[in-house]
């Protein structure tokens, strides 16, 4: 029987209604998935775990693949206090802890009875009850005023003294290095617009113009850029990438009635630095400009774009994502249960490995050796799976393009298997791309395609200093109050991977 075509044929024999029938199926088929994958993505959460099956749970998918401890646990009692210490962890756990940095306010609360009523005594302390709550006190902008007194001799011979203004961001600008790193934060890591934020500073008596505030985020890129642009060059010159595009609105004043889009192009290492591009386009183009000369594992997920470079640069090498594999077949098991399980079963194996190769700290040589020993023989077993589930399945049903997906990509998603370093997935640049997708959510779109670099510039700067466990505002109060009077040599300090502060931030 042929593959259906667009629209179903004429019916005149036995054989091309059933072709007409599979035609309607297929077509009802996909219209169903699409209708549920709307109303999850409305009202579900954005979850993609799936329930484990009566038959095969993780407990026994552990078994099967690392062997069992050598020995039991010796005695019930030693159970039992396990148990108990958990319980206590679970306790602490959920207290929440005061940070060291939070300001302590004590009050005394002395009582109104200080003599005894049988005796006549005075009462003396034998102890004390504490207990704490928490208040708030508003933030508050400080004005800083600086006075430079001239000199000058009664002789009027000598000239006038008077002391250099110190280097500033922004000449004749208003705010200092502390305020300018907190507006810039406020927008790109709590996300919230520059209109919004003046109000709140008008609740703190100060008024700056939204359009002022604008000119400081102008600033803020570009004195950031180089830090940028060099921490782009260091992972250009590494031999590992990971890379993601998301889009993103922007207001565009040749595209009348409606916003424009544009992408936010992502470039990585696990555990580094992350840079963001901005660029109007999704193509070839744009990803050349994101990879420059890149030669090396380039880790993405199944973007064609990505697929055309490696043909043309035998340099790169293409390493897959198993996360996007997995959530095909997530995505489709509603539909078909019973075929789509036991794929994402073996899935989950791979997982479970990675999983203990972090919790054992293993080094990229030993993670690569457990690989070979344990995920190859699942990898091994998975593809004939997946074609026996091809052949049992309509190509254009959700289970139909998840084989589809990984037959396509397949050497890409066994090429982690070369090198310890190499992530299974792709997911820590998705989870780098998250600030942004929340950003647009509360500022929308972006105001300008000229603002759009700005945008990326603060993003690589605030999600690299997250992923090193840099506060972001000492980061920045400190770059900002050295950048000015910094020479270009000195820039490799003040990167995120080399920063150390030059004062204590207050």
């Amino acid at each position: 029987m042929n593959r259906p075509t667009a629209t179903p044929p004429l019916v005149n024999t036995l054989e091309q209604a059933r072709e007409v029938i599979a035609f309607i199926h297929s077509q009802w088929q996909e219209a169903h998935w699409r209708a549920e994958q709307i109303q999850k993505k409305v009202y579900a959460p954005s979850s993609e775990r799936v329930a484990q099956s009566d038959d095969f749970s993780q407990e026994q998918a552990l078994m099967s693949l690392f062997d069992a401890p050598s020995q039991a646990p010796a005695t019930e009692e030693v159970i039992q206090s396990e148990v108990e210490e958990k319980k206590e962890a679970l306790k602490r756990k959920r207290r929440q802890p005061v940070a060291s940095t939070v300001e302590t306010v004590t009050e005394r609360l002395e009582p109104l009875q200080k003599v005894c009523s049988h005796c006549g005594q005075e009462k003396c302390e034998i102890g004390c009850e504490k207990s704490e709550r928490f208040e708030y006190v508003p933030a508050k902008v400080i004005r800083h005023e600086i006075i430079r007194p001239k000199l000058a001799c009664p002789c009027g011979q000598g000239g006038v003294s008077i002391a250099p203004l110190p280097p500033s961001l922004l000449e004749k600008g208003l705010p200092g290095p502390g305020l300018l790193a907190h507006v810039t934060l406020t927008k790109f890591m709590d996300h919230v617009p520059l209109e919004r934020q003046k109000q709140q500073f008008e609740r703190l008596g100060v008024t700056f113009a939204t359009s002022t505030l604008c000119d400081w985020m102008a600033a803020a890129a570009l004195w950031l850029e180089p830090i940028v642009r060099l921490m782009k060059q260091e992972l250009s010159s590494g031999d590992y990438l990971q890379v993601d595009e998301t889009p993103v609105r922007v207001m565009d004043p040749d595209v009348k009635g409606k916003c424009a889009k544009g992408w936010l192009w992502v470039m990585g290492q696990p555990q580094g630095d992350v840079v963001f591009e901005f660029h109007r386009g999704r193509g070839q183009e744009e990803a050349r400009k994101l990879l420059g000369n890149f030669g090396g594992y380039l880790q993405r997920d199944g973007y064609g774009v990505y697929g055309a470079l490696a043909k043309a640069n035998p340099k790169l090498m293409a390493v897959g994502c198993w996360a996007h594999a997995r959530r095909k077949f997530i995505e489709a098991h509603e539909e078909e249960p019973a075929l789509a399980i036991p794929i994402i079963t073996e899935i989950r194996k791979l997982y479970l490995i990675e999983r203990a190769a972090r919790e054992k700290g293993l080094a990229p040589p030993e993670r690569m050796a457990l690989r070979e020993e344990k995920a190859r023989p699942i990898l091994e077993a998975l593809h004939p799976a997946l074609e026996a589930l091809a052949v049992r399945v309509l190509p254009q049903s959700p289970l139909g393009k998840a084989a589809r997906y990984c037959f396509n990509e397949w050497s890409a998603l066994l090429n982690y298997l070369k090198d310890g370093r190499l992530e299974i997935d792709n997911n820590l640049t998705e989870n780098a791309i998250r600030p942004s997708a929340v950003g647009k959510k509360n500022w929308l779109f972006i105001g300008h395609p000229e603002a759009g670099w700005r945008s990326a510039v603060i993003y690589s700067i605030v999600v690299s200093c997250r992923r090193r466990g840099i506060e972001p505002w000492a980061y920045l109060r400190d770059v900002f109050t050295r950048l000015p009077a910094m020479k270009q040599s000195e820039l490799p300090t003040v990167l995120p991977a080399n920063w150390k502060a030059a004062s204590p931030a207050i």
